[in-house]
């Protein structure tokens, strides 16, 4: 029977097909094998991480992409195998699995053709691996759990995993790309003493310095990343005052850690020092010429 030729498709009799005992026990012989060797290729991958002492996030992101690719071959011949022991097709051969790829092809292996290379772009080109923490399309923001030649899967702040095509992935934030910017604002009203305020941000800084030097971004021993007060950056009464900003560099993992950090260290800094935060206030208008 040739794939190839549909017309041969409308000759298929009920009666060419093989509904013995024995396909079915060959089905299920050749159905628990496979699942055999796609365990057997996990276990295998799994071991050579543990062996070896590369980076171990990559080597993650290599073993799903291998568990993937063996999964969908071994599942592929099985499928062959088991419509030949049914007399669906003749023995598998590399003319009959094309035909049948063929035949996939026309009900949306296109879709499953853009997939695979958009992950192999995704892979090739460094753009997230497993453990990174990612924005996909503006929509999904989670943890990096498996990266697959069809789909990437993340898992949300909710701890719901979430699948997406790799196909449909059009923008990608990775927050875990070697260094990450901590941003803090703070506003602080109008009345309140401008040189004491930037005195008390800097010691803040330097408490953030020295008790986080270990997640600062270095390169080699030379730190060029501490927190620093930029100075007041507006003076927008709609924020309830002027609003400074401290900024300094991390290790990727650590930037929410210390950014929390920073912040309690702000409320406790300025209560010592009774400097108050400012916050919006309703203005109200009183027309004089009512009275």
């Amino acid at each position: 029977m040739d794939f190839f030729n549909f017309k041969e498709l409308e000759k298929l009799n009920l009666h060419d097909i093989n509904l013995g005992i024995r396909p079915f026990i060959s089905s299920f012989i050749i159905l628990v094998i496979s699942f055999l060797l796609i365990k057997l290729v996990m276990v295998v991958t799994q071991k050579i991480i543990e062996i070896t002492k590369f980076n171990e996030q990559r080597e993650k992101t290599l073993k799903s992409v291998i568990d993937s690719v063996a999964a969908y071959f071994i599942l592929t011949f099985a499928i062959l195998n088991i419509m030949s022991e049914f007399g669906l097709i003749k023995k598998a051969t590399i003319i009959t699995g094309a035909g049948i790829l063929t035949l996939i092809a026309g009900f949306g292996a296109q879709n499953l053709i853009k997939d695979v290379i958009n992950g192999f772009f995704i892979l090739f080109e460094r753009q997230m691996k497993v453990g990174d923490f990612v924005g996909i399309n503006e929509e999904y923001f989670g943890t990096v759990e498996e990266i697959g030649l069809r789909s990437t899967a993340i898992r949300e702040w909710s701890l719901r995993k979430v699948y997406i095509p790799n196909g449909q992935i059009k923008t990608l934030k990775n927050y875990f790309k070697d260094r990450a910017r901590v941003i803090a604002e703070v506003v602080i009203p109008f009345e309140e003493n401008h040189e004491e305020v930037q005195n008390t941000l800097k010691e803040i800084c330097s408490i953030i310095n020295d008790r986080h030097a270990d997640r600062l971004y270095k390169i080699g021993n030379t730190n060029y990343s501490e927190f620093d007060v930029l100075g007041v950056v507006s003076l927008d009464g709609r924020y309830g005052g002027a609003k400074y900003i401290i900024t300094g560099v991390v290790m990727p993992h650590h930037q929410w850690f210390v950014r929390n950090r920073l912040y309690e260290t702000i409320l406790i800094v300025f209560n010592e020092k009774n400097i108050k935060i400012g916050y919006p206030k309703p203005w109200f208008y009183e027309d004089p010429d009512k009275n």
